[in-house]
This record gives structure tokens, sequence and C-alpha cells, in this order.
């Protein structure tokens, strides 16, 4: 395969860190005909076994999967609090994150409209009492605590996409073929590989006297049986919110790609924002109030994304929502299609939706890394990429995580410490440590690097079969607009596997380390 790279993460054996970090390893150079006659003699470079008698991951790039939109994390009130007054060096955070070319090429984030579980404090972008008409609307909490850290993001990005398209360009005029191709006139002017930040926003919760419950949390605990609901008389109001949102956004140069009702529509609860909707009333919102909102305003280019919670719930089990929702012609007409969390049931469901709605995409918005969970290194490596595959494999077009960095006790974390009395083991893709400004890279950066470092906006996912059961070894394959393969394949068992990669009639022989996530690269 020509100009083969792979690069790879690998967790120590005590698990007390990583052993490697996104670290290029060799790859043999010479492409090897696919021959049951080959000879053990033919392979001279190495002293593997023959490459034919490995077990092979087949990649076929007839089978074009879904198009990818972007991989990420969310930049949080709390995120941001960090990069502007505790992290010692705020620009190179930024690059590490948001380069493609010196950090891991971040592509999309999904924002909170209005406070999440990580903030520093509450805060409102309204009044506290009715404001129907949205009079009192103001984003200045968002535009001094948030915005600026989205435009260093986006800076970065586009500086970065510069660097990187240049690279391309570079190695393309290297080649006679393309040198001939561009005096001719014929040179393909693809998609170039990286176009800045594409956002997805979604709102934890209404203001508080939009809501039956009158509080931004979706239960108060002095009125437990009383749920958080939208009012039907404020779904105009609602809209115009969002609506307005988006706009500010778009006001500032950012590019908003996507729009939920709300974050987890069941799972209203007493320890953060959060509001109830049923599958019914999300469906008359979108149809009747959200979509024709953003039609006025001139937003119709911004993908309406429906549930945004979990692949199962016991309310709405295997994707019942968005079943239900689906149902209502209105609402199918309306939305773009779904978005995802990977907190309960299987990613299977994804694929199940898929295959009913083939034209409706699919999303995963949110997937937090954390004590409850994966604990940090050689289970968030081996056991995040194992979800991540998994939802690749499944027809998600994006992979979001959660917040791109919080503190070592998993803050800011304003309602968990008020309302659940302790901090809220969640881990950001960078740990800061307040005391010394230092940002770790926790296994979860390297994870959605993995991804998002060589497989960029505009690339397919297409077809990667294994010709046997390789056990530990997962794997999912991409081809991007510059027209390479992207193969990335993780190992969690505790030996090296020996495998090949077929894409074509060529062989390459590929050693994946133990406890390993490996990206494999190379020219189509």
């Amino acid at each position: 395969m020509h100009g083969a790279r792979m690069v790879v993460t690998q967790a120590n054996d005590d698990d007390s860190g990583l052993l490697r970090c996104m670290e290029e390893i060799e790859v043999p150079r010479e492409a090897l005909p696919v021959s049951e006659n080959s000879s053990a003699g033919s392979i001279t470079a190495t002293a593997w076994e023959p490459v034919y008698s490995l077990p092979r991951i087949v990649v076929d790039t007839m089978n074009l999967r879904q198009r990818i939109d972007g991989f990420g994390a969310s930049i949080t009130e709390a995120s941001a609090d960090l990069w502007a007054s505790a992290v010692d060096d705020p620009g190179q955070m930024i690059r590490d994150l948001f380069d493609p070319v010196d950090g891991i090429g971040l592509s999309m984030l999904r924002q909170p409209i209005g406070p999440s579980d990580h903030v520093t404090r509450p805060y409102s972008f309204v009044r506290r009492w009715p404001d129907k008409r949205l009079r009192s609307l103001r984003f200045n909490v968002e535009e001094e605590r948030i915005v600026p850290m989205l435009e260093a993001a986006q800076a970065v990005s586009l500086r970065g996409a510069q660097r990187e398209d240049e690279r391309v360009d570079a190695r393309r005029c290297a080649s006679p073929v393309a040198v001939r191709a561009a005096i001719c006139g014929t040179t393909r002017n693809a998609e170039r590989r990286w176009q800045g930040l594409r956002i997805i926003v979604s709102p934890w919760s209404a203001p508080a006297w939009m809501k039956t419950n009158l509080s931004v949390l979706g239960r108060r605990r002095a009125w437990p049986h009383c749920i958080g609901r939208l009012r039907k008389s404020y779904y105009d109001a609602y809209a115009r919110y969002l609506a307005a949102f988006v706009r500010l956004y778009r006001d500032h140069g950012l590019d908003v790609f996507g729009l939920t009702p709300v974050n987890e529509p069941d799972n209203a609860q007493a320890i953060w924002p959060s509001m109830a909707m049923s599958p019914e009333e999300q469906a008359a919102f979108i149809a009747d109030q959200l979509a024709p909102r953003l039609h006025a305003e001139g937003l119709d280019d911004v993908n309406i994304m429906c549930w945004d919670h979990n692949y199962s719930t016991d309310r709405y089990p295997d994707g019942e929502f968005v079943k239900t929702l689906y149902a209502r012609g209105g609402a199918l007409q309306a939305v773009a299609g779904s978005a995802w969390h990977y907190y309960g049931g299987s990613s299977s469901t994804m694929s199940r939706i898929h295959e009913l709605w083939p034209n409706k995409g699919i999303w995963v918005t949110e997937a937090s890394g954390g004590d409850w969970g994966p604990r940090n290194w050689e289970a968030a490596l081996l056991g995040m990429s194992n979800r991540v595959i998994a939802m690749l494999r499944n027809w998600a077009q994006c992979v979001v995580l959660w917040n791109v960095a919080l503190d070592r006790d998993g803050g800011p974390d304003y309602y968990y410490r008020r309302y659940d009395r302790q901090h809220s083991r969640n881990r950001g893709l960078l740990s800061v440590d307040r005391a010394s400004g230092a940002a770790t890279k926790n296994a979860d950066y390297y994870v959605i690097g993995h991804f998002s470092r060589f497989v960029p906006v505009g690339s397919r996912c297409v077809s990667s079969i294994a010709s046997c059961d390789i056990p530990g070894v997962r794997h999912v394959a991409f081809i991007t607009p510059d027209d390479h393969m992207a193969l990335v394949v993780n190992n969690d068992g505790v030996t090296a596997r020996r495998i090949a990669v077929q894409d074509g009639d060529e062989l390459c022989p590929v050693e994946l380390p133990p406890q390993s996530l490996s990206t494999l690269v190379w020219e189509h």
C-alpha cells in the first residue's frame, strides 16, 4: 500500500498511563499482491509468517456508507473558565485540541444553549419573570465567557487547515500525474480536508418561567412529582429563543451545523438543568414552531436533530422515541435525523433506525469519560475506542465526547456540588491542575484524536470485514476527500496481533501492539 503509515497509542502494562501516545511506527513498504500461490520467500523484508496466512481485514471502497461530519467534544462554560483563568498556556491548549497538524484537529463541537451541568455558577439569558416577547434576551454571558474560546479554536482550526491543505497540494504536485492533470485543467477540486469547526447546539432546559415546574431543573426536591416540561403556551417563545442563539453564533462567524430541541428529554431530574419532552411534544414543537421559525430567520440550513439521548431508556427502549416522532409526518419532514448518547442500550439501535429511515442522519452528540465508567488509561483507551468504533459501524456521522477540559475533580461543576454534594467524576479530554496550570492529555483525548486527526469532514465510512474471527480486534475504515484510506483498529488483548490489511489487490502486514489503538493511513 503506497505511503502507508501507522500511528499507535498503547496503555502501560500496569495501567499507570500510556506507553505510546500517537507514535508513528514502521509499516512494511512493499505492497504484496494477493495470490494463493505466494510463498514465504516472497516476504523478504520481515520475519513474519507469510502475509497470505494472516487473518485479514478487507477494506471495500466500493461499499460506501455514511458521510462523516466531524469528531469533537464540548466547550462548556466550565471548560472555557479553565482555559481563561487556570491553564498556564491557553494557546497551547487550543493548539493541542484544534490544530489538525500539531494537535488532534477536532472538527465538531456540541455547545450547550444556556447552563449545563458543567458551569461555574448559574446564569440565564432572560429575566426571571415571564417575558414571552423575549425583550430581556441578552447573551452577555455566552459572549463574555464562552465565545472567546470558540473564536480562538476556530482561528487555530482554520490556520491549521491552510497548512494541511498546502502540505496535501505539495504532495500532489510532486507526482508527475498530478502535474500533468493540473496543466490539463483536470485536477479534481475536491472538498478541502479541513474547513474549520462545525457546531451542534443543544439546550439543557428552557428558561424557568417557560416550564411547568418554574425551574431550570427537571424536578424540584420540594415539588418532586411535578416534572419540568415546556408549556405549550411558550412553544413559540422557545423556538424564537433557540433561533436567536443560532443567530448569535452565526453573527460571530461560527458554523452552526445542527440544533436539538433539548438535551436528554427522558432524564428530567433534580441535580442539574434538564427538561422532559415526550416524542409527541417534541414532534409538535419541531413541526409547528421550530422548523417554521428557522425558515423565517433564514436558517433552513441548520439540521434539526431529534431525541439527543441514549440508545435506550426505560421509557423509550431501543429507539422508541425516534420511531414515535418519525411516525408524525410533519416532524419527519422537518428533522434531518436523530442524535444519540452512549450511556444506555446498544449502538446497534442506530442501525435499526437507519434501516427504517435510511435518508435520515444519525449523529452521536455526547459520550463522556469518567470514573463512573471506563477509568482513565487502559480502560478508557480500549473501552472508549471500542464504543466509538461501534458507533461508526452503526451509521454515526459524527462522534462528540463531552467536556474538552475539566479540572482534576471533574469540575467546575456547580450543580453537582450544590444538589448532589459531590464532584461530577466526569473526565474531560484534558485534565487541568489548578495549582500548576498544567493540562494533562487523558486517554479520551487520544481516542478521539485517532479519528479526528486522520478522518476529516467529508470522508466516507466504508465497509471493512474480517476474513475470520480476530479476538479482541475491532475496526472501522474510511476514505477521505483527498483519496486516502484510514483504518482505525484496536487490540484489547494482552499480546500483539499480526494481521493483514487488504485493499483491492494489495495486502499489507501489520502488527498491532497489545492493549493499543492504531490508525493506519495509506494512499488509495
